[in-house]
């Protein structure tokens, strides 16, 4: 059996937005998977290994959060799109307010950008949406 590991503070190494972020979204990045797991490795008690079955369930799990991701980037995406044509307000990446219809999307690293005007704004950026 092997003792929980104290989260790491103050060190951001090649992780990527994800990884850093708070909440939920952070506990679903598999950077963040494997580096707990090799830190496991790292600092397990030799005279106790970790069992392979142990190891096979993490696998396991870091599978199904790849496949949860995938879920929800196509959920995000079909989102997105149902907003083609429709009129939104949101914030532009300066952070100023945009209104516009909506007449593109594109998947961006960090989720769907829709094309509003000549600005592409971030799907989590609309704060209202009209017909």
């Amino acid at each position: 059996m092997t003792s929980p590991i104290s989260p790491v503070t103050g060190q951001n190494q090649g992780s990527t937005p994800a990884a850093s972020s708070v909440g939920m979204a952070g506990l679903l990045d598999p950077t963040t998977f494997l580096s707990l797991l090799v830190d496991e490795l790292k600092y397990q008690n030799p005279l106790d290994p970790t069992s392979s079955s142990d190891f096979m369930s993490q696998i396991a799990q870091l599978s199904q959060v790849e496949q949860l991701q995938s879920v929800s980037s196509a959920s995000q995406m079909g989102e997105a799109a149902g907003l083609i044509g429709k009129t939104v307000t949101a914030n532009d990446p300066s952070g100023t307010p945009i209104s516009g219809v909506v007449t593109g999307v594109t998947n961006g690293t960090s989720g769907p950008l829709l094309d509003v005007g000549n600005t592409s704004v971030a799907l989590s950026d609309v704060e209202q949406i009209g017909s």
